[in-house]
Order: C-alpha cells, then structure tokens, then sequence
C-alpha cells in the first residue's frame, strides 16, 4: 500500500482515502477535488479512477420525432424535471455558441456529448461536458457536407445528409486510458444502405481521416453504440455472413472483432450499452397493429464472457415505465412512463474532471 506524504488527510494512505471517495454520490466527488491539490490529483489519478463513481444519473430523450425532439431529461434520483442535475436546453452551449443556429444530440460516451451543429449552410460537431461545460468545436469531415436536412430517412441513425449518402457519427472516449477522444463517421448508400467511405477524428490531431480501407463491406445500422473494452461496439449487417451481427472497431472504424447477437433480427435488437464492463443488449417482441408496430416484451442480454460469447437472459418485461433500482436500499422507483413515441434515449454519466482536449469554461 502506497501511503505518500502530504496527503490531504494525515495519516490516510492513498487506498483508504481512493476507498472512502469511492463511496461519496458523483456530485460530491466532483466538490472534492476542491479541497486541496492533493485530492485533486488523486481523484483525477487514471490509476485510481475505475474505483470511482461512475453512475448513470439519466436518459436524455426525445418523442416521436426522432433525436431532433430531444430536449427532456428524466433523471433517476427520481426528482424529475423539477430540479435536473444538467440542464436539457444546454444554455452554456448557446451562450458560448451564439452563432450555432441548430444543435442535435448525436451520441454521449462516459460523461461527453456529441452534436451536431449548423450555422447558415456549415455543419460541424460539438464535443462537450455538461458537468464541467467544457466543449470543443470540429469541421464536417467533408467541406461539401451540407447540413441535416429534414426528411422521411431522418432519424436516429441519421446525423446529416448529402444527396445519395448520409452518414451516421460514434463518440469514443474512455477517460480511464486516456483524456482523448475519437469520432468514427459511416457514410452509407440511401438506397442499398452499403458503406462507402468511413472517416475518424482524433481529439490528438484535431484532423479527419478517410480510414474506408479499415472497413469490411457491410450495412451499419447506426442507432446506439457501446464502448467496451476500448472498442466501439454496433450493429451491422455483415455482407460475407449474410446476418445482423454486432461488429466492434477501433478508433479509426477499423473491424477489430465481429459477435453473434443474442437474437438476429436486427428490428429486434433495441439498444446496446455497458454496465460494470460488460456488453449489454436489450432485445424486443414487436407486434404490428394497424400498420404501426409496438413492444410487448423487452429482453435484457448481458455479455457474461467476452471470449466466448456467451448471452445470459437477465430480464424480461414491459409496461412503458422507467425504472430505477437503489442498489443499497433494494427499492424500485417508477420514474416516467414512455409510451410508445420514445424512439430516442441517449444515457448520460458524469464525468467531472477537467480535460485538456475540451476548451475550458468561463
């Protein structure tokens, strides 16, 4: 046990005071690193921060009209709209943006958010913390992107549109390995929906690539994407085994492995996440009725063993009903009721460390 001079508290080693953090609600933990330098530099220690708190603290979501409806915010204290640990309208963008006439949250990835952005006939991206409200601004990929345009294909797999193409856009960042991020970029064909070019971005380099020779031709269906294992993970349809299967790449869109789903059909495959280091996905029953389709059941798969692949059935339920679940008191609590318009829910987890990547805040 490393017990080094000058800690905030006398006599407390690194462990113990990494242990008693550890046990501290995120907001908390984030007004503690105001104490001293000493505590600063220990809760912002890579080595210590997977022993921190990393809770989800709620769902940004939108209603039928896709992600671009986004804006409300459930939080799982349970305090509801009333008192929002992050406020939904993002003000601190728009006072520090004024110029940005549209912003549509894309994708979060522990703690950050990415969007798009337009300002008159530009589109851009915005890479942001809510909790530190540090942000970054990026080009499009390709000059000639023009911005989202609204129509029927406008959705959540969506992010902008050009002609015959249309892209859809991951955020990477894993602050454990590093303070960096990453976006990978899929164009895909608007009629056969077949990947044309791939592009990443490197917080590092603050430059766009084209990285489509990485790319195994396929169909990325865009929808969630879940960083585990320092691979992003989504769905695909894999054109050499003719089925829907989970693909996970690398910061530059580059195939690193390929898994078998716990169910094929992709319509049935509703999201995909991450929780305590294991890949996640939740599967749905759908029922069509009058033209429209609706969930009777929704499945939660987790990932037990990465290596061989092995799908564990957790849960089956539901009843359109957000719930959270107090690990420490046992209690379950009804949040909101989604119905059947909810078609865009986006997870968010502070982070409240301060990243050389992201301008600092006013």
């Amino acid at each position: 046990m490393d017990c080094a001079k000058g800690t905030a508290v006398a006599g407390l080693c690194d462990d113990l005071m990494v242990d008693i953090l550890s046990r501290l609600p995120v907001k908390d933990l984030r007004r503690s690193t105001c104490v001293s330098k000493p505590w600063r530099d220990l809760i912002a220690d890579p080595l210590h921060r997977k022993k921190l708190p990393q809770t989800l603290e709620g769902f940004f979501h939108g209603g039928a009209g896709g992600r671009h409806s986004n804006g409300h915010f459930t939080s799982l204290s349970g305090r509801g709209e009333s008192a929002p640990p992050v406020d939904p309208s993002f003000s601190f963008l728009t006072a520090k943006l004024p110029w940005v006439e549209r912003m549509d949250l894309l994708d979060s990835c522990n703690g950050l958010l990415l969007f798009g952005c337009t300002r008159e006939n530009e589109f851009g991206y915005i890479v942001c913390n809510p909790a530190t409200e540090e942000l970054v601004t990026m080009p499009a990929s390709s000059g000639s992107c023009p911005p989202p345009s609204l129509t029927p294909l406008e959705d959540r797999t969506v992010d902008v549109c050009d002609g015959d193409t249309y892209a859809h856009t991951y955020l990477m960042f894993d602050p454990i390995v590093s303070s960096r991020f990453h976006l990978v970029q899929f164009w895909q064909d608007r009629s056969t929906f077949e990947v044309k070019t791939v592009h990443s971005y490197s917080s590092e380099t603050r430059a766009w690539s084209d990285t489509s020779n990485k790319w195994e031709p396929g169909e990325e269906r865009g929808g969630w994407g879940a960083l585990v294992n320092g691979l992003l993970h989504f769905v695909a349809y894999h054109y050499e085994e003719e089925e829907n299967l989970i693909v996970a790449v690398d910061g530059e869109g580059a195939i690193c492995r390929i898994i078998c789903p716990p169910v094929k059909h992709v319509d049935a495959i509703a999201f995909i996440g991450q929780s305590q280091g294991h890949l996640h996905c939740i599967s749905t029953n759908l029922q069509s009725q009058k033209f429209k389709f609706h969930f009777t059941q929704l499945s939660v798969w987790v990932l037990e063993d990465y290596d061989t692949q092995e799908w564990i059935l957790k849960h089956n339920h539901w009843n359109q009903k957000l719930v959270s679940y107090d690990m420490d008191s046992k209690e379950l609590h009804a949040l909101c009721t989604l119905g059947e318009g909810y078609r865009s829910i986006t997870p968010y987890v502070p982070y409240f460390m301060e990243s050389p990547v992201l301008a600092t805040k006013d």
